[in-house]
Order: structure tokens, then C-alpha cells, then sequence
């Protein structure tokens, strides 16, 4: 069937959008139509006041916006749960969890009928030894979508997580090339080729974009307040093959 037009014309606001893989969304809204990308790249998504200047520029600019993706993102400390001081811990939930939530009261106030999709994870089904912040943001992540996708239908707005498999991000590409030891993480090349084997191959971050944009179109009208795993069945390999 041949296509008659754009997928997504409209005006799309990315928060994570400066580089790696909220970058790589903005530009599979850009090829699929949408005439306006908002990149929220000065904004600190922790703060209520940077999330209502950021939006209300792109208001300003643009009249309004269709299509919110909430991309920025920490992997936090891998400290054992027992040696996680408290402020280590908030640190990783303010920007995975509670900067989801901050964007997404705010998009939710303008536009009239489109989508919003959070970035969750793998381990927002599951988890690995030192991951206890990351896991617990995304796990937090899924539980925003839910309720916020039941509470927005009536205004015509969908609200979506996307849980992308293993992507060799810049704060994961650190970890790899170090051995995790720089940076604090448990991960290592030997390891990170064993998450690759499961997922079946490496991944790209456009096809990421690629479901954050296909989830968001009118297409998909009827899928609401579920978290889509987009992992090459990682999350359902248990052989670790």
C-alpha cells in the first residue's frame, strides 16, 4: 500500500533530545512530517520551573504541541542497595522518574488530542545486581504512564512507555570501554556482549525512533498506557542466548 502523506506532521517536544538516542527520536519525527521539533536542550527536567519555561517557549514558537517524548535519562549509582546513601538515590529518581512527571502535567496542558511516550526500559521488567536506582526509576516510569494514560483519554491524549533493549548510549558506552570501572557501573564489554547475544543483535537508535514515532500517530489510536518493549526479546530469553 503506497503512503499518501507524512505519519507525523504536527509539532513534536523532546526532552533528552541534544544527543544519543532523544536525539535520534527528534530526527525520526523530522522524516516522518512533523514541521516543529522542540528540543527541550537548556532544561533541566528535575525542575518545575525549567519544564514550564521550556514548553511555554515551544508553545510560543510553535501554537502547540502534538507529540511529547521524554527521553532524558541517568543510569544513577551501582551501589548495592545497603550502601546507596539517600541523595544517590533521589538523584536517579528525579531525572528517570520525576522529570517524567514534570513533563508530563505540563505537555498535557496544551495539546488537545495527540500522545506522549516516556522512556522506560528493560529493567522496568526486570533487574541485574547494582541497578537498584535505575531499576526502581523505570519501574516508577511505567506506573506514571499507567495512571496519567487513564486520566488523559478524556481530553483525546494517549500517554505510552517505550522500553528500548541494549543501545550503546553515550553514559552506557563509558561504562562498556571501561570495564565499568570509571564510571561506577557494572558492566564491562564481555557482559555487554552477553546482553547483545540475548537480544539477538545489536540495536540502533532509530529504531527506537522509529516505534516512538509509529506509537505516537493516530495509527495507534487504541493502544494506551502500555509499556512496549522494543528489545529483540531480550526480556523474554531466558536461556541468556
Amino acid at each position: 500500500m503506497k503512503r499518501t502523506g507524512p505519519l507525523a506532521p504536527g509539532i513534536a517536544f523532546i526532552t533528552g533530545g541534544a544527543r544519543g538516542l532523544g536525539n535520534a527520536i527528534a530526527v525520526s519525527f523530522a522524516k516522518e512530517g512533523s514541521k516543529g521539533i522542540c528540543l527541550a536542550i537548556h532544561a533541566d527536567v528535575t525542575k518545575e520551573e525549567d519544564v514550564q519555561r521550556a514548553v511555554a517557549e515551544a508553545v510560543a514558537e510553535f501554537g502547540r504541541i502534538d507529540y511529547a517524548a521524554n527521553f532524558a535519562g541517568v543510569i544513577g549509582s551501582s551501589k548495592c542497595i545497603w550502601e546507596l546513601t539517600k541523595e544517590e538515590f533521589e538523584q536517579g529518581m528525579a531525572v528517570n522518574s520525576t522529570g517524567v512527571l514534570l513533563n508530563r502535567s505540563e505537555p498535557g496542558r496544551f495539546i488537545q488530542t495527540g500522545s506522549i511516550i516516556n522512556c522506560a526500559s528493560v529493567n522496568s521488567l526486570q533487574s541485574m545486581a547494582g541497578t537498584a536506582t535505575y531499576t526502581a526509576s523505570k519501574h516508577a516510569v511505567v506506573g506514571i504512564t499507567k495512571g496519567a494514560a487513564l486520566e488523559a483519554r478524556k481530553y483525546g491524549i494517549r500517554v505510552n512507555a517505550v522500553s528500548p533493549g541494549f543501545l550503546l548510549t553515550d553514559m552506557v558506552k563509558g561504562a562498556v570501554e571501561s570495564e565499568g570501572k570509571d564510571v561506577g557501573t557494572h558492566l564491562g564489554t564481555s557482559i555487554w556482549k552477553q546482553f547483545e547475544a540475548r537480544q539477538g543483535r545489536s540495536a540502533v537508535f532509530e529504531e527506537i525512533g522509529d516505534v516512538v514515532v509509529l506509537v505516537s500517530t493516530p495509527k495507534m489510536s487504541l493502544v494506551n498506557g502500555h509499556n512496549i518493549m522494543v528489545d529483540g526479546g531480550f526480556t523474554i530469553n531466558e536461556s541468556n542466548i
